[in-house]
């Protein structure tokens, strides 16, 4: 696994790398995606699904070690991918203090995680069917004073519980593990994490602090997905885990590459 040992900056840090919700849009897969990304999505949902092959639990966080590499785009084009496959999904936003999904995916924001965790509305309220065919999503909701607390209740694992009788896979877009620790709330509920880097991004000292946080926290990380690669001047997209790698080149500047959290 190859992870830049410095940081590219745009100047103004991370910042720098964030761009437009509607650019970002284009980056979530549908009909007009190029092949090659597409395939490099396949590739990791196989990889994912056979680490997944053993375990009756199929719920699956996304994280990354800081904003802006591109953790939640990756979740939510897993999820599709996924989706195609004739898999029930259900994609679910709970990084609640910085929500991206709604945005991408064009969803109102009002009803969502929070608002199951707290009793303002149901769980059928507050689930977008058929967002994609045989993905449905639950949104983060309006934004919480205590985000954390709502994660580690009780009612976060009830809701977990009574969801993985209706869906095949359940993926939950967290918060970057150094940042905030509501990713690691989920430890004891998921079969473990999918962690998302961002070549020429994401350094060594940022993943060794995240690995060292997920640890003590007593989570399982399942594999990577590298993002915004360079490879003779091309992007990619790279799945890693820890049997097997992948990593699918397509002509594309990588600054083009997704830049959301």
């Amino acid at each position: 696994m190859s992870i830049s040992k410095r940081r590219k900056d745009s100047g103004d840090g991370r910042n720098g790398l964030r761009q437009s919700k509607a650019k970002s849009r284009k980056y979530i897969l549908d009909d007009n995606t190029k092949f090659i990304i597409t395939e490099a999505y396949k590739t990791a949902r196989t990889n994912l699904m056979f680490s997944l092959s053993t375990s009756d639990n199929k719920v699956i966080t996304f994280t990354s070690a800081s904003p802006a590499e591109g953790k939640s785009t990756t979740c939510i084009n897993m999820a599709i991918s996924l989706a195609k496959t004739g898999a029930k999904v259900l994609l679910i936003d709970s990084d609640m203090r910085k929500p991206t999904i709604h945005s991408l995916l064009r969803l109102e924001k009002t009803k969502g995680l929070s608002s199951i965790l707290s009793g303002m509305c149901t769980v059928a309220e507050a689930i977008n069917s058929n967002v994609r065919e045989n993905l449905d999503v639950i949104v983060a909701g309006t934004i919480p004073p205590n985000p954390a607390e709502l994660i580690g209740s009780p009612n976060t694992a009830e809701l977990i519980s009574v969801l993985r009788r209706h869906y095949d896979y359940i993926l939950i877009d967290t918060p970057p593990v150094n940042v905030v620790s509501d990713s690691q709330l989920y430890n004891s509920l998921v079969v473990g994490m999918v962690f998302v880097i961002r070549d020429n991004v994401t350094t060594h000292t940022d993943l060794q602090r995240a690995l060292r946080n997920i640890s003590l926290a007593n989570g399982k990380v399942l594999g990577f997905i590298k993002t915004a690669c360079q490879s003779s001047g091309n992007s990619s997209y790279y799945f890693k885990s820890y049997n097997y790698s992948y990593d699918y080149s397509y002509s594309q500047p990588a600054d083009d590459e997704d830049d959301e959290d």
